[in-house]
């Protein structure tokens, strides 16, 4: 007997089979059926008839504590409401960079008490860190490593330079896990800052002319030169640049095993249109785009070359983010709750794609990249962790009512087609299409594949 059958149109990786059913024995995928008339009796039955149900979303990009009052339990309240089961949390928490055994312990204790969803987590290292600080963290359960090549803050979010990376990439490449890395040239772009202060120029465009395409594609071609000597998988977070895509197809015909990530904003906000609309609130690094490069990057993952949409989920107080001078604004948008709904409406309502596209960049990819084997995917042995989205419904984004901490968004009063009706975890609903109803530590922490094996 199953615990619980789904009713609905299941999406695969390939595919969607629809009219069919999914059966959940003791939070694991139990049986796929053509027709529900097909699969056993049930403890507890969803009849989710002309939804599709989608693989619940791995997004590989949140930060949970880069605003102190986001916090591990909102932010995973909010994936909740989005369809995302598991989250990927990046380590540059603030006053505690998750770079030693002790913090990554004291975070692991944190999920566990309140996390609403899964949470994997990456560590990351010291600005002039040694190779031996890899191994004690990948035993801790880190299921990667992000590192940064453009300094934000020198201890918490530091610029690793080469000598440092040329010395820890083969530690990290020996243990076969991914290191990702946020991909801009500092200099470059700290210099045009200041000469856009220095000559008035503090208006919203003025960040997105202070970020040319070269500070992230200069970027982007030494990290995948190191990662060819060095052997190690090496991930581009948050990929604003067509080009940037284009390169690491030529490093991939060579053999370096890297994987490209775009996010939602690069996609669907317009420089020209949505930082004047919305002023700081639009401010992300790197920048959103203009429309040529929106449409090269459409054509990119179109034709395959982008591996992984995630959020980049960074959320802030509204007092952080309403600043005249473009440049007094910190940086990041929230996206938990909505990149879900947005890509299905942008790649299937309008464009016409199948869900399994979907499937694959919102949730098979993060999760098969990371090591979580038993996420991101409808199939036998599976976490059973559902999305279920009805394509008849619309949604829209009112981020007064979100659960992050922020209260606003880029995409307030956007109208998609296609809304979230449930989330489901390990077989249990934790989100019934108007409420979180999953319980602060329902969500477990998800060690990376070589815990204790360092």
């Amino acid at each position: 007997m199953l615990d619980l059958l789904v009713k609905g149109d299941v999406v695969l990786g390939h595919g969607v089979a629809q009219g069919s059913a999914v059966g959940v024995v003791d939070g694991k995928v139990a049986g796929l059926y053509a027709s529900p008339k097909a699969a056993p009796a049930a403890g507890e039955t969803v009849d989710a008839s002309g939804c599709l149900i989608y693989p619940g979303a791995v997004d590989a990009h949140v930060h949970c504590h880069s605003n102190l009052a986001e916090t591990i339990d909102l932010a995973t309240q909010a994936a909740a409401a989005g369809g995302v089961t598991t989250i990927l949390d990046m380590p540059y928490d603030i006053g505690a960079p998750v770079n030693t055994v002790e913090i990554f312990r004291a975070k692991v204790a944190e999920i566990r008490r309140v996390a609403h969803v899964d949470v994997a987590m990456l560590a990351t290292l010291r600005k002039r860190a040694e190779a031996s600080e890899v191994a004690p963290l990948v035993r801790e359960g880190a299921c990667g490593f992000k590192m940064s090549v453009y300094e934000t803050d020198p201890d918490r979010f530091p610029r690793i330079d080469d000598h440092v990376l040329w010395q820890v990439l083969p530690e990290i490449a020996r243990h076969g896990i991914p290191v990702g890395f946020h991909g801009e040239i500092d200099l470059i772009i700290e210099d045009l800052i200041a000469r856009a202060k220095q000559a008035g120029r503090t208006s919203p465009m003025a960040h997105y002319e202070t970020r040319p395409p070269a500070s992230e594609t200069l970027a982007v071609l030494k990290l995948l030169e190191l990662a060819y000597w060095t052997k190690v998988k090496l991930h581009i977070f948050h990929t604003s640049q067509p080009r940037s895509v284009e390169i690491v197809q030529w490093f991939k015909a060579q053999g370096v095993d890297v994987s490209v990530e775009t996010c939602p904003h690069y996609l669907l906000l317009d420089a020209e249109k949505d930082l004047p609309r919305v002023k700081g609130f639009a401010r992300i690094n790197p920048s959103i785009q203009k429309q040529p490069e929106r449409e090269g990057l459409w054509a990119h993952l179109l034709a395959g070359r982008v591996d992984i949409i995630s959020s980049d989920h960074a959320p802030w107080l509204p007092e952080r983010k309403n600043k005249e001078s473009i440049f007094d604004n910190a940086c990041g948008a929230p996206g938990l709750e909505t990149s879900l709904p947005l890509m299905h409406d942008a790649l299937v309502a309008k464009r016409k794609q199948d869900p399994s596209l979907v499937a694959r960049l919102l949730c098979g990819n993060p999760a098969r990249r990371f090591g979580l084997a038993q996420k991101g995917r409808i199939a036998l042995g599976a976490d059973a962790d559902f999305a279920i989205l009805d394509p008849r419904q619309s949604f829209t984004v009112d981020a007064k009512k979100s659960y992050s901490s922020a209260k606003w968004s880029p995409y307030d009063g956007w109208t998609t087609q296609g809304r979230l009706v449930r989330t489901i975890l390990r077989g249990k609903t934790i989100y019934d299409g108007e409420i979180v109803t999953a319980p602060a530590g329902i969500g477990q922490f998800l060690p990376g594949p070589h815990m204790n094996k360092a």
